[in-house]
């Protein structure tokens, strides 16, 4: 009978050393406490998968039924104000999640459900806007050059080339949270035809106006062509992007070279 009973709650404390917990929410791009609508956000917390060891991954083409995107990986799910979240990448410690196209604003209760149970919740903020580039590290921003390679300071990546940009160059940023493309995009569902951002986006490159096209080209990610201003100084120049009022993290920096 001892040994009956010592199984029973040994069974109840391992179901509840997985109980999972979430301790954070912020941008995928900038690391702030923010959602908005069509924007990128990772999940922080523990216990998500079944063990440390439960697999890790992103979503797959067999995720995708009928082009719409997952709302949950390997049972994991993610629901705000009970409106669920589309899910890219699970594992024990982090969610990334795509915020659907809902209206409300403020402060809203997002939960988790795991493989065994619910996860406390916990209160976010969702804003109109929450612009913000995605990076290579918190001082550069993912860049491209028109030949596909990378932009940045040479021997910024291990192993991989990269090269600054020079002035006069189309440059292509990355970035979420830039709102609704016009026309509107369904971005539930997978799309081919990227669609130019609904409201005026503006840049800046070391503190000098710069040219700037904006467009959603798949759920959640915009991609902007971005001239090098011709009279751009060598060396690092402070990159911002804004729309309507709101700007993007600050701390970037385009490295440019002649």
């Amino acid at each position: 009978m001892k040994s009956i009973v010592l199984l029973f709650l040994g069974g109840l404390c391992a179901s509840a050393a997985v109980i999972p917990t979430v301790t954070g929410v912020v941008s995928a791009a900038t690391g702030e406490p923010v959602i908005t609508a069509g924007g990128w956000a990772s999940v922080f917390g523990s216990n998500f998968l079944w063990s440390s060891t439960s697999i890790t991954r992103p979503w797959l083409p067999t995720d995708f039924v009928n082009g719409n995107l997952p709302l949950q990986l390997n049972d994991i799910s993610v629901r705000f104000n009970g409106v669920p979240t589309y899910i890219a990448y699970i594992s024990p410690n982090q969610i990334n999640i795509l915020i659907p196209d809902d209206p409300t604003i403020g402060v809203v209760a997002l939960q988790e459900q795991g493989q065994l149970d619910q996860s406390n919740i916990i209160l976010v903020n969702k804003v109109a806007l929450a612009p913000g580039l995605f990076t290579f590290t918190p001082r550069y921003p993912t860049a491209v050059h028109l030949d596909g390679t990378y932009c940045a300071p040479a021997g910024l990546l291990t192993g991989i080339p990269t090269t600054p940009a020079r002035p006069g160059e189309i440059v292509v940023l990355y970035g979420t949270g830039f709102g609704q493309s016009n026309p509107k995009i369904d971005f539930s569902k997978l799309f081919t035809v990227s669609a130019p951002i609904a409201q005026t986006v503006t840049a800046t490159v070391g503190g000098t106006v710069a040219k700037v096209d904006g467009y959603l080209v798949s759920p959640g990610v915009y991609q902007f062509n971005l001239t090098v201003p011709p009279d751009a100084a060598t060396g690092d120049a402070a990159v911002i992007l804004s729309v309507a009022g709101s700007k993007t993290q600050a701390g970037l920096s385009l490295a440019v070279s002649r």
